[in-house]
């Protein structure tokens, strides 16, 4: 009889080490470290994702700022002013030119100019013909009641008339200008100018005159193709854009 009391009391003293060898799991801090371990595994993707795309992103350049440019043609009308002995009046003379001129704006307050003339003088009336006229300008600029627009031209110019000697000096003028885009926003960057200039001032002579004419603004891309954005130079129309292919 002692015998099967003492076989099953040794069987429930053994039961708690048999549960415990079925329910043994992995301790928390294991198990933790063990999903730190394969986190980084699973992210790896992610970063070399990333890691793909940046050079992408650095290689698309920035688009760049386009070219403000404008041309102009003005009429002017000149006086050549000879010195002379100061018993003697000094000798004048007239003439005419048509004065084409492009420029750049360099900064939002200035920029730089070019000029040339092209000889309208009537002889037959005693005006002194032009053999040539150029310049080059720095011209600050500045907007009166912020409609008017006012340029003033400093720099280098040079003439040559009916055979003389080239008079090259500083020169230096002023010009309003006034864009017609004030009286609506759908016409053509246009601008009617009007102004002053002194091409030549030396104690040998002296070249100034008026002038009167047209400006036109535009712009073109500033970097690649520089025929990229002659297309928009036309003023009238040619805005609207190009339906997408399907």
């Amino acid at each position: 009889m002692k015998t099967p009391w003492i076989a099953f009391l040794a069987l429930v003293l053994a039961l708690p080490a048999f549960a415990q060898e079925e329910a043994e799991v992995v301790p928390v801090e294991e198990g933790a470290e063990a999903s730190a371990e394969e986190a980084p595994a699973e992210a790896a993707p992610a970063e070399e994702a990333a890691t793909e795309e940046a050079p992408a992103e650095e290689a698309a350049a920035e688009p760049a700022e386009p070219w403000a440019i404008y041309v102009g043609a003005d009429y002017v009308t000149t006086t050549l002013s000879l010195s002379a002995p100061a018993t003697a009046p000094a000798d004048e003379f007239d003439s005419r030119m048509v004065r084409i001129r492009a420029g750049k704006k360099l900064f939002e307050g200035i920029g730089v100019e070019l000029h040339a003339g092209i000889d309208q003088a009537d002889e037959d009336s005693g005006e002194m013909p032009l053999d040539s006229y150029y310049g080059i300008y720095l011209v600050p600029n500045a907007t009166l009641l912020d409609v008017v627009e006012l340029a003033f031209p400093v720099g280098y110019g040079s003439s040559t008339f009916d055979g003389s000697d080239s008079l090259g000096s500083i020169a230096y003028g002023i010009d309003a200008e006034l864009p017609l885009r004030v009286f609506g926003e759908s016409l053509p960057d246009f601008r009617l100018t009007a102004g002053w200039m002194v091409y030549y001032q030396k104690s040998d002579a002296r070249v100034y005159g008026a002038n009167v004419g047209l400006r036109y603004d535009f712009q073109v891309d500033g970097l690649g193709n520089p025929f990229a954005g002659l297309a928009s130079l036309w003023p009238f129309g040619g805005d609207e854009e190009a339906a997408p292919a399907e």
